[in-house]
């Protein structure tokens, strides 16, 4: 299921640390091995997808990058 949201999501991981980022938010996403963000950044969102296996992700890049919920807090801004 993919939503709209409107926020920012800020990664939780230690500064010292990477998060990788996939190139969906299904079941059959794939781990991209050159994408990542580092720990304590923030980054825009514009969709939430859950995938069928339960898991969420945020799509931060435009061109289909995701990262797992379970790393960031999303942080809603009014539009």
């Amino acid at each position: 299921m993919l939503e709209n949201v409107h926020g920012i999501v800020k990664v939780e991981q230690d500064e010292r640390y990477v998060v990788f980022l996939f190139d969906s938010y299904e079941v059959n996403r794939k781990m991209l091995q050159d994408k990542y963000v580092k720990g304590q950044s923030s980054w825009y969102t514009d969709q939430r997808g859950t995938a069928d296996d339960g898991k969420q992700l945020y799509r931060i890049a435009e061109d289909g990058e995701w990262i797992e919920a379970k790393y960031v807090t999303f942080v809603p801004m009014e539009k």
